[in-house]
């Protein structure tokens, strides 16, 4: 039995669950996600200050949505396939953002998170501002700051798991706890 999506996303959204989204990432899913949840978050009148953190822990998720999850063509052009759910339990936020990537991607990205979460505060923030302004992108625009900035507004380590698929691609879960 291979690997199934839809299976571990409903197993993943529980009582816990303010948001959930699963479907095509392109420009427009982007802003809703980002609206709803901010919508969320005011509602449940959760502190400003951890509003902020989360808003901006799930920017840079949906933005490794749309930029570095595998790429398909649909109607409203090529767009990444992914999932994010937002739990909140105990006053404390939980973010998953799931999506597809290449075998070639996942070493590469799975050594960086490794890398970055190995380092200490001081560390983290010496390697912040190095990759700020090495003026180095990778092909998708990216230059590696939304790690460290994931790492440094949650206070916590990144959390992943990585499970192979039946079409011989990768699926992909980050977990970062606020």
């Amino acid at each position: 039995m291979g690997f199934n999506f839809n299976q571990w996303f409903t197993d993943n959204v529980t009582e816990d669950t303010l948001f959930n989204y699963k479907g095509s990432i392109g420009c427009e899913a982007v802003t809703d996600i980002l609206v709803k949840v901010e919508e969320i978050i005011e509602e449940k009148e959760i502190p400003l200050k951890e509003r902020k953190k989360i808003l901006n822990i799930l920017i840079e998720l949906v933005q490794n949505l749309y930029h570095h999850g595998k790429k398909f063509d649909d109607d409203k052009g090529t767009n990444s396939y992914g999932g994010i759910i937002f739990n909140w339990k105990d006053g404390r936020a939980e973010i998953l953002s799931a999506n597809f990537i290449t075998i070639e991607k996942l070493k590469v990205f799975t050594d960086y998170i490794d890398h970055t979460n190995s380092l200490g505060s001081d560390e983290l923030n010496i390697l912040y501002r190095k990759v700020l302004s090495n003026n180095k992108f990778s092909d998708r625009g990216g230059g590696g700051l939304g790690i460290i900035n994931m790492i440094r507004k949650s206070g916590n380590k990144l959390e992943y798991f990585s499970q192979l698929t039946k079409e011989k691609g990768l699926f992909i879960v980050i977990t970062v706890k606020i």
